[in-house]
């Protein structure tokens, strides 16, 4: 077996890229110290997850939503949310306050579209608006449960609003290591 053989199919996304340099991640700093936290670079609201779909069904999804139009978004961070298992978490996020109704909206139409248009199954849940900025590894999910409730409880929250005005196709990077996605394509959301 080759090394690229043992290694799972790549996933692919669209997302609403955080602008740079807005700082959201700073707010993850006191957690603790076994979470990944997420580079800046890839911090993201997720619009449409396709999974292990291929290159060529990514791209379907993302010539999909082209024609769609959205002005830009403007979001505040409303709370920290453990996302996943109740009993093992799987990441941590910022949900939304301002805009998070907006984009809700948003990524119902544009989700199923993209889903759809990558021959994926429809999501069966509501959009939830939410920013990723860390994750436990699998085997530290159920342990860091409670003493990262404690955290949550008490963490910081971002005080500026943060703009979403583009749409990204993404994808693994090459070398996870260091930073765990990139963009393939980007467009404004207002064409």
């Amino acid at each position: 077996m080759t090394p690229s053989s043992a290694q799972p199919a790549a996933n692919w996304f669209l997302a609403l890229p955080l602008p740079p340099g807005c700082g959201w991640e700073r707010s993850a700093l006191g957690a603790p110290p076994e979470l990944r936290r997420f580079d800046p670079l890839d911090l993201h609201l997720t619009v449409a997850f396709l999974g292990p779909c291929g290159e060529a069904a990514a791209l379907a999804a993302w010539e999909a939503v082209a024609p769609l139009r959205h002005g830009e978004i403007t979001a505040t961070a409303g709370a920290w949310r453990a996302m996943g298992p109740a009993a093992a978490p799987s990441a941590y996020a910022l949900g939304l306050d301002l805009g998070a109704a907006e984009l809700a909206v948003m990524l119902a139409c544009w989700g199923p579209l993209a889903l759809a248009a990558a021959g994926r199954l429809a999501e069966r849940r509501a959009p939830l608006p939410h920013v990723t900025l860390m994750r436990p590894r699998r085997r530290d999910g159920q342990r860091l449960r409670q003493p990262l409730a404690r955290w949550m409880a008490a963490a910081p929250l971002p005080s500026g609003p943060v703009s979403f005005s583009e749409i990204a196709l993404y994808t693994w990077t090459l070398d996870r290591r260091e930073r765990l996605f990139r963009i393939q394509a980007r467009r404004p959301l207002a064409g």
